[in-house]
Parts: C-alpha cells; sequence; structure tokens
C-alpha cells in the first residue's frame, strides 16, 4: 500500500508539469455561469488573439540584467504559426546578433564572439537568451496584440479600486486570475476599462514573468503594444520599444530559414 502510495505521488509530480502549457488560440474561454463582465473581458482576450497575425517591426530592444542593462537598434518578424526571427543591429545597421527559430529548431548567434547557439525545439524557452522562461510564441503574442493564456480550471474577478459591481467605466481597473488543480493561480491578466495593461504568469505560486504592455496603438485595424517589458522576479528582462510595425504581411519562408553559414 504505501509502494502504491509513492508511485502514485511519483507520477503526480511528473503529471503535473505537463499539464502547465498555453491554451491553443482557438480554444475558447467561456465558462458556464460566469458574471456577465467575466465573459466580456474573456471575449475580448479571445477576439485579441484570434487577430493575431504575422508582423514585421523595428525599433529598440533592451535587456536587464540585476541592475546592468544595454540597448540595441534591431529589426524582428514573427508569424501566428510561431516562427520569430529577431537581429540585433550595429551603428551601421549591420547584425551584430541574431536569434532565429524555423518552427523546428532555433539558434541565436553572435556575431562579435562567433558564439552559436542551436538546439531543436517546437516552441524555445528565451531563458538563455533573455535570462526570462517565456516561450517564443508568447514574445509573439504580446508583440501581435494577443495575450498568452495558460490552461486553468477556474477564473475569479477582482475588482481594482473603488468602484465594484457589474458596472465599470472606461478607466476602472480589474484583473482576471486564472487557476489550475494542483498548481493554484497560473496567471493574472491586468485591464484598464477594455485595454489589457499587463499579464502576470505563474508556476507554483512563484512568478515567473510580468509582460507590462504600454503605447497601444492601431495599425491597419490592429490594436498592438509599442511598448513591451518583459521581466522575471529576479530583476532581469528585455523590452521592445517599437519604431515601426506592419501587421498582417507576408513573410517568405526563407525569412526564418538557418543557414549553413549561421
Amino acid at each position: 500500500m504505501r509502494v502504491t502510495a509513492w508511485v502514485a505521488f511519483f507520477l503526480a509530480l511528473t503529471w503535473l508539469p505537463a499539464c502547465y502549457s498555453i491554451v491553443g488560440k482557438d480554444a475558447d474561454f467561456s465558462f458556464q455561469g460566469a458574471p456577465p463582465r467575466v465573459d466580456r473581458l474573456l471575449s475580448l482576450i479571445e477576439q485579441k488573439n484570434a487577430a493575431v497575425q504575422s508582423f514585421k517591426g523595428i525599433g529598440r530592444i533592451r535587456i536587464r540584467d540585476r541592475g546592468l542593462s544595454r540597448t540595441s537598434r534591431a529589426a524582428w518578424l514573427g508569424t501566428a504559426d510561431g516562427r520569430l526571427r529577431i537581429e540585433f543591429l550595429g551603428l551601421p545597421g549591420q547584425p551584430v546578433a541574431k536569434f532565429i527559430f524555423d518552427g523546428n529548431h532555433y539558434l541565436f548567434f553572435s556575431h562579435m564572439d562567433e558564439q552559436i547557439y542551436r538546439k531543436k525545439s517546437t516552441d524555445p524557452n528565451l531563458e538563455p537568451v533573455t535570462g526570462v522562461s517565456i516561450r517564443a510564441s508568447e514574445v509573439i503574442d504580446l508583440l501581435a496584440g494577443g495575450i498568452p493564456v495558460y490552461e486553468h480550471d477556474a477564473i475569479s474577478f477582482e475588482q481594482c479600486g473603488e468602484t465594484a459591481g457589474e458596472q465599470a467605466g472606461k478607466n476602472d481597473r480589474c484583473v482576471l486570475i486564472f487557476k489550475k488543480t494542483w498548481l493554484g493561480v497560473v496567471e493574472k491578466i491586468f485591464f484598464k476599462g477594455s485595454v489589457i495593461e499587463k499579464v502576470e504568469i505563474f508556476k507554483w505560486g512563484d512568478k515567473i514573468y510580468q509582460a507590462t504592455l504600454n503605447d497601444i496603438r492601431t495599425v491597419d485595424g490592429k490594436s498592438v503594444p509599442f511598448f513591451v517589458e518583459i521581466e522575471n522576479a529576479e530583476n532581469q528582462g528585455f523590452c521592445f520599444t517599437v519604431d515601426r510595425q506592419w501587421v498582417d504581411i507576408d513573410l517568405r519562408p526563407d525569412m526564418f530559414e538557418i543557414t549553413p553559414m549561421d
């Protein structure tokens, strides 16, 4: 009996992390009996995620690590199916480093020290490059105006400030809290009216990262943030400051190709 209990405990430990995953963009977030305002906010997230399209951007990327930071001009490409390319540019506009994910493999290459980091993955974790445990698909969603949503069993709602109830003004703040059995809180999404200001991701009670979204603009009918800051609890992080953004554009497969020269 004791052996059976230990086996069950071990299986639970190995099974639970596998349940910690992102919900597909075609998932239905609605919960039967949820308050009307919760349903409205969930519908807003669904609409934003359904509108995610391929994009191109240029601007600056700042990487921060325990008080030290460095900023680089950069250009990036992303597709709705999960491919991502980021070029870090020097003063003449020439690349000094690059990150490429083609859907099956990813590569980080520094031209300055000739260091190459290459690995097979279907959705790479960018922690080796950024210091923050966040997947490429999540960065793509955030840059394209979407919101990563983790698997959950329950949703609760908290009103911030003095206003409570279903009637809320356009500037009222509230939080949707997503919970998963055994894991507890897995995500919080912070709203100001219908605008999403921040997303926090948790695992086993610890905050994995938070993404702050500012300077929301409309580009070809889609709302996209022109400032995205992603950071963890150890004061490590990176941010995109967008100068120009293009959405719903055709991106050739060879733009994400990892060549033998890389």
